[in-house]
């Protein structure tokens, strides 16, 4: 057993976006069965229509037969440190973050006891973090937006602060649909990670206790590494100048596909 399986997380559901919710609706359905969850509280925060948003997810997960799904409509700080969503959360299995703006949705949590507890009860497998879009792009320590079609000229890509659920690995989403290998490139040459993934639409990682990740879904994964990089312009261009890099270490992972984050290299598939 590894030092991950003995700390005892739960586990890290990370969905490239644009995830089926009207037919099989098999991703969330996946991510369901992880722990069985019959407790879901939806958190709404990274949308402009967290009603609307909110309503869609609680219909398919009623669909597949939770049991209780509380809708979290949190839209500042303030709201965040309720007496009432605090309560609830202490008996939630489950966490879903929907898709949005990530920075309104860090700007809103962060620093919060209600990100705190989820901390704490996911550290000690209370519960199953499963996000979604911009849901999935906070969850790592640092996450990337803008730059969407200028990845490769330097200054075009912006980043902060995530979550903090994934250590040492950035993640961005819509991936292969929006063109973000540039994007994801530029901010691993900058140095702050060296390891990213890109999660294509319809499309989900788990990240298990101990370190390996299962794919799902209709599209592709995409993991990307500067470690080995051989030669890189980034530390000697000027911002609006374009991006130089060879060695580049690309893979590709499809459904089914099992790989290790650690030693980053596909166990299965």
């Amino acid at each position: 057993m590894t030092e991950e399986n003995k700390s005892g997380k739960g586990n890290l559901v990370l969905i490239g976006g644009a995830e089926d919710r009207i037919e099989g609706k098999m991703i969330l359905k996946k991510t369901i069965e992880l722990n069985n969850a019959s407790n879901i509280a939806i958190i709404t925060s990274a949308t402009l229509f967290p009603l609307e948003t909110g309503e869609d997810y609680y219909r398919a997960f009623r669909n597949l037969g939770v049991d209780n799904i509380y809708l979290f409509d949190i839209r500042n700080s303030y709201e965040a440190e309720k007496p009432d969503f605090l309560e609830k959360l202490q008996n939630i299995d489950m966490v879903f973050f929907t898709g949005g703006d990530q920075v309104r949705l860090t700007n809103i949590l962060l620093q919060t006891r209600l990100l705190q507890t989820i901390k704490e009860k996911y550290l000690q497998n209370k519960l199953t973090i499963a996000g979604t879009s911009a849901g999935a792009s906070a969850a790592a320590e640092i996450m990337t937006f803008d730059g969407d079609n200028e990845g490769l000229i330097k200054g075009s890509v912006k980043f902060d602060k995530g979550f903090g659920f994934l250590k040492d690995i950035t993640i961005d989403t819509h991936f292969v649909a929006r063109g973000r290998l540039g994007r994801l490139t530029q901010f691993l040459c900058s140095g702050h990670t060296n390891k990213g993934i890109g999660i294509g639409e319809n499309t989900s990682i788990t990240i298990n206790p101990d370190n390996t990740m299962d794919v799902a879904g209709t599209g592709i994964v995409t993991v990307v590494s500067t470690h080995d990089v051989s030669y890189s312009n980034f530390d000697r261009i000027e911002p609006g100048q374009r991006i130089s890099i060879d060695g580049l270490r690309i893979g590709f992972l499809q459904e089914n596909s099992r790989f290790d984050l650690k030693k980053w290299r596909i166990i299965s598939s």
